[in-house]
């Protein structure tokens, strides 16, 4: 049995530490607290007996340090004084000596080549959840970005939070949530600048896999070539029974064939240990004391190493701030790591690697879409990327019924990442099992939502935390308890599931808007009273309840009920307004007469889209809106494809359409006529405005209508139409140049408001186009509003909700007609629509 005593320096620090505690040298609470530090798992009293090899006369000889006593014993005073004991004891001048200096390189080499197959088999390949082959670390690695300040240890306000986070603005960018206003750093020169590094991220950060990198590339010679890389997961190490790393390290090197310990100690000694230790967080509360005091005990013996650990941030009690270690943060992935993640991804997983770089290029492509801006939103880290990736495989798509994917990256984060590494998270509160967390998390993202609340002060979200469990069974009923239990219960859903984030001191938020919308359409959905989606539906026209909306639809059993309310809340937004009601009528007329291969309602999409840009914006300063026109027909029918390419065509001179097969095959159009005489109109009014008039403008609107007559229009339109550009044209030219200008100015200035006047009057003659409809500002706003209502009832019919055929063709077939149409197909199948 070893035994050890104190070295002569020691003793004045044992006797100092045991004068601060205060308590006599016959006192028997030493004994029980080193007794609890052997045994933990005992209940030790002052009576005794005590822990082996503990006693009175132990604790005596302890102090006076003339013998040695039980190693065991040893420590466990030095820990009850809070003393390292390797700085107490007393050490012998080593029977063997250990190599000279001169040897140093020679032993690492040593050391290197026996662990390096070890090292490359055991941390040169990852396994992703829910793929069954390992990948190589180096084909899927993306270099990690380091933030140099902890984002949560800032002080900040919840104003200053908002700044770049606005979900009513039209140009809303979600990932303002968790923006980060810091400048990003290189991991590997993070770690070259720091020989003691914490490294603190979220969950599925891609701390572990860092690691593993680091380990490979010093393991290839590549970085740090005259170190030796040694990994060590924590929640491993915290497995043994005695908890020693240098015994550790000593046994992982013996393993690879190096017997001799003290080479291994004569190399840490030297300071040319890469230690990398990986998962703080994952190490047990009831071991986790001791893992802490290994490593501050292993760090001051053994400071010449280099030193990085891994811990969730959330879960980072331990800043070993008297070892010097720098705390850095996992910064999310910006739009470059994405998009090399994604490639490295499907190259590591599909057939070929043109395959593969052919679907990641669809797939970054696809991400950037507004649609897809939720996603986008996810793809921030690693884990939730590689989820996103895995169902973009299967059918080069995203899919349709987005809430099915969100729930899925939930389950990874409430338990799948943990399951699949074995690793048992302590339960933070009683019968708060993963059924409850939902629940919570459900009950917190709805009233917060609901609110206008996306972040939160600490006691806010405390206080609906503790109001939640009040309702369990068996809650105790004093508030003061409740509170503290709603702060355990807080910082256990952050540092276990990262789902809540401290984003700066005390201010939380959920970690991304579609989580906090996700849980709050859950909860509406499962919400037993009928009002509660009656309640949803009223919010129709507030862009942040658009996402809530959508959600909750998908996760309907039976959708048809929900969506005929939807309907029904679309076309009464204007259905008290008379003139708004004859513009509908209008839409409804002007489509009857157009000859087109589309859904009725996509063509009525069509002519609303344009005249709702048109009235938003009387001159558009020939910057076309193509959405309005285009998305909510597509939306409607898929096959809509209207002639916009006319839209985009230089007209600077006449066009010949003889030379483009696809404009001439939308020469019998319709609706190519209605646009480019749009066009027309737009060039007319600009060219009548003074300070917007340019001569190209003129030019160009010649050549407009150069290339509206070789359209196949009506005869009477046809020559109208020529008339007009007759006009235009024996105006504007002169045969001197220098004057052409001039002239064309003073044309416009004098005749230019009569002439576009008459384009106006063919137009409607011809065409049923181009009224002026006078609405004021507030018909304007409620015109735009009912525009992107049915938009959003389109996208719920879209979104692989649970939808009857009937109901469907119902609704699509009603679309953006007026209400005297409507009641007259409700009479027709007696009940309202």
């Amino acid at each position: 049995m070893t035994t050890l005593k104190a070295s002569e320096e020691g003793l004045v620090k044992i006797r100092q530490a045991r004068r601060e505690r205060g308590s006599t040298i016959e006192d028997p609470r030493w004994l029980v607290e080193a007794s609890q530090t052997l045994e933990p798992d005992r209940t030790w009293t002052e009576a005794g007996p005590y822990a082996d090899g503990l006693s009175l006369p132990t604790w005596r000889r302890f102090l006076r340090g003339r013998e040695p006593i039980k190693a065991n014993a040893f420590k466990a005073f030095c820990t009850v004084l809070q003393l390292n004991w390797e700085q107490i004891v007393d050490r012998p001048p080593p029977e063997n000596p250990q190599p000279s200096n001169l040897d140093i390189d020679s032993v690492v080499e040593k050391i290197r080549q026996k662990c390096h197959s070890k090292i490359q088999q055991l941390y040169s390949r990852m396994q992703l959840l829910d793929i069954a082959q390992p990948v190589d670390v180096s084909n899927l690695y993306v270099e990690v970005n380091i933030l140099e300040e902890i984002t949560s240890w800032q002080p900040g306000e919840i104003r200053d939070l908002l700044r770049d986070f606005n979900p009513d603005a039209d140009n809303f960018n979600r990932l303002g949530l968790g923006k980060v206003r810091q400048k990003r750093v290189p991991g590997l020169d993070a770690v070259k600048s720091h020989s003691k590094l914490m490294v603190l991220g979220k969950p599925g950060s891609g701390k572990t896999t860092f690691l593993k990198h680091i380990a490979i590339q010093c393991n290839r010679s590549e970085f740090e070539a005259n170190k030796i890389p040694i990994f060590i997961p924590l929640k491993t190490f915290a497995e043994i029974a005695n908890l020693d790393l240098l015994e550790y390290i000593s046994d992982e090197f013996a393993s690879c064939g190096v017997e001799a310990r003290a080479q291994t100690e004569f190399a840490l000694s030297q300071g040319r240990g890469l230690i990398l230790l990986d998962g703080l967080d994952e190490v047990p509360e009831s071991d986790s004391d001791g893992v802490v005091r290994q490593i501050r005990q292993f760090v001051q013996k053994y400071y010449k190493n280099q030193f990085i650990i891994t811990c969730r941030i959330a879960a980072a009690k331990y800043r070993f701030h008297d070892e010097a270690f720098t705390c850095v943060e996992v910064a999310d992935f910006n739009n470059k790591q994405i998009a090399a993640f994604a490639r490295n991804w499907f190259v590591a997983f599909s057939q070929n690697m043109e395959a593969g770089k052919g679907l990641a290029s669809q797939f970054v492509e696809k991400l950037k879409l507004q649609k897809n801006q939720q996603i986008r939103e996810l793809a921030v880290t690693p884990i939730l990327l590689n989820l996103t990736c895995l169902v973009f495989q299967a059918k080069a798509d995203f899919p349709s019924n987005r809430a099915k994917l969100y729930e899925e990256g939930l389950e990874i984060m409430l338990r799948k990442w943990d399951e699949t590494r074995g690793i048992q998270r302590d339960e933070v509160y009683r019968d708060l099992n993963l059924c409850r967390k939902k629940h919570l998390l459900a009950f917190v993202a709805a009233i917060t939502f609901d609110r206008g609340d996306y972040f939160f002060e600490k006691n806010q979200i405390q206080q609906v935390i503790a109001d939640y469990l009040a309702n369990l069974r068996d809650a105790t009923t004093d508030r003061v308890q409740l509170e503290m239990d709603s702060e355990v219960v807080l910082k256990a859903i952050e540092a276990q599931h990262g789902l809540l984030v401290e984003r700066a001191r005390g201010i939380y938020s959920f970690s991304h808007l579609t989580f906090q919308e996700y849980f709050t359409a859950t909860e509406i959905v499962n919400n037993s009273a009928p009002q509660a989606l009656g309640k949803l539906v009223s919010h129709l026209t507030e862009k942040r309840w658009r996402e809530v909306l959508l959600l909750a639809v998908g996760m309907l059993q039976k959708a048809d009920d929900s969506l005929l309310s939807i309907k029904q809340q679309v076309d009464g937004l204007v259905a008290d307004d008379e003139q708004l009601q004859q513009f509908l009528m209008w839409v409804r007329n002007k489509s009857f007469s157009i000859k087109a291969p589309y859904k009725p309602s996509a063509i009525r999409a069509f002519y609303l889209g344009r005249e709702v840009e048109r009235v938003s914006n009387p001159r558009s300063d020939l910057n076309f809106d193509l959405s309005l026109i285009r998305i909510l027909g597509y939306a409607i029918d898929h096959t809509f494809k209207p002639p916009l390419r006319l839209f985009l065509l230089n007209f600077t001179s006449d066009y010949d359409n003889k030379r483009d097969s696809e404009l001439a095959t939308e020469r019998d159009s319709d609706l190519a006529t209605d646009i480019v005489l749009d066009v027309a109109m737009v060039y007319a009014i600009d060219l009548n405005i003074p300070y917007l008039y340019a001569a190209a403008s003129g030019r160009n609107l010649l050549s407009i209508l150069a290339f509206t007559l070789h359209l196949n229009l009506e005869p009477e339109l046809k020559q109208s139409l020529q008339q007009l550009r007759d006009q235009l044209y024996a105006s504007a030219y002169t045969n001197r140049i220098q004057e052409w200008w001039k002239s064309e100015r003073e044309w416009w200035e004098a005749k230019g408001h009569d002439w576009t006047q008459q384009l106006i009057n063919v137009m409607i003659k011809y065409r049923n186009i181009g009224h002026d409809w006078q609405f004021s500002e507030q018909q304007k706003s409620l015109l735009r509003k009912y525009y992107d209502a049915n938009k959003l009832l389109v996208d719920c019919l879209n979104s692989g909700c649970n939808v009857s055929p009937a109901v469907r063709q119902e609704i699509e077939e009603t679309l953006l007609l007026p209400i005297a149409n409507l009641q007259k197909i409700g009479d027709k199948c007696d009940r309202p629509l």
